[in-house]
């Protein structure tokens, strides 16, 4: 799901309604979008920390922004891999010491633009290659990359996770709309009936409001999110694989295999076509 599925959502919703002779301007009712969105931002600056507070907006902007975990930048990834082993084997382990100083003067790096720009990508390799020069054992080290994957993984599901609690809460305050909705109606009793219509509509709207941002904007905005933060896991996952296999010495080759085997089948490129690319064939 993202912005175009969202706008298709819309689109369907409010086409239907326009398609049965509905008139779309009935589903302007300001108050009812203030009482929604209000209650949801609310709600929102009111149970959430600062930082959770920015995660949540990232994950309502984010659904602009398609998901960067695709097979091209794998493909870069395989090839940073490669390219640290090779050195390892040639230079030894301390010719990493250079690249964990100063990762953007690497040769290797600079071809990696997209990792570079991956904050906790470029910070968990940089962290595992500098125990690696100190001598870590293997063991150990995986055990630690485990616990920062971990780590990383709690955090960024805790935004996605408040977004859907929220999406959640619109039915309900689809209901308070509603509630408010009948109030006034009820106070409109002895006016027109044009009037008492126009606050039935807005009445109705509220619900219908509630219903149409849960289910149809903010909840699949959260998931949306999930899905990218899943994807996001799978990719340090993989970093992790090619890191063990460089500590461990192996041959380049067999440490782009495995990475490769570790990508997600979606995403995984084929042998002949990361070969080539770690080859600069």
């Amino acid at each position: 799901m993202n912005a175009v599925g969202i706008i298709f959502t819309l689109f369907a919703v409010v086409g239907a309604f326009v398609y049965e002779g509905g008139n779309p301007l009935v589903l302007v009712q300001i108050g009812e979008y203030m009482v929604l969105l209000g209650a949801f931002f609310g709600m929102l600056l009111a149970s959430a920390s600062p930082n959770a507070l920015k995660g949540a907006f990232r994950v309502i902007l984010g659904v602009a922004k398609p998901d960067p975990y695709n097979k091209k930048n794998y493909l870069e990834l395989l090839k940073v891999i490669y390219g640290l082993s090779t050195k390892v084997r040639k230079d030894g382990i301390l010719s990493l010491e250079a690249i964990v100083d100063d990762p953007e003067s690497s040769p290797i790096m600079q071809e990696a633009a997209f990792f570079l720009k991956n904050k906790e990508a470029k910070a968990l390799l940089i962290d595992a290659l500098r125990n690696v020069v100190t001598g870590i054992e293997v063991e150990k080290l995986d055990e630690i990359l485990d616990g920062n994957i971990e780590s990383i993984e709690k955090e960024i599901s805790a935004p996605p996770k408040m977004v859907g609690i929220l999406a959640e809460s619109m039915p309900g305050m689809g209901i308070v709309a509603a509630v408010m909705g009948v109030i006034l109606t009820m106070g409109a009793l002895g006016g027109s009936i044009l009037e008492i219509g126009e606050h039935i509509a807005g009445a109705l709207t509220g619900t219908f409001l509630g219903l149409l941002l849960c289910y149809g904007i903010f909840g699949p905005m959260a998931k949306y999110a999930e899905f990218k933060n899943e994807d996001f896991i799978a990719y340090l996952t993989a970093l992790k694989t090619g890191i063990i296999y460089i500590a461990k010495g192996d041959a380049p080759i067999i440490a782009m295999e495995a990475v490769r085997e570790s990508i997600p089948p979606m995403a995984r490129p084929e042998f002949d076509l990361a070969e080539q690319t770690v080859k600069g064939r």
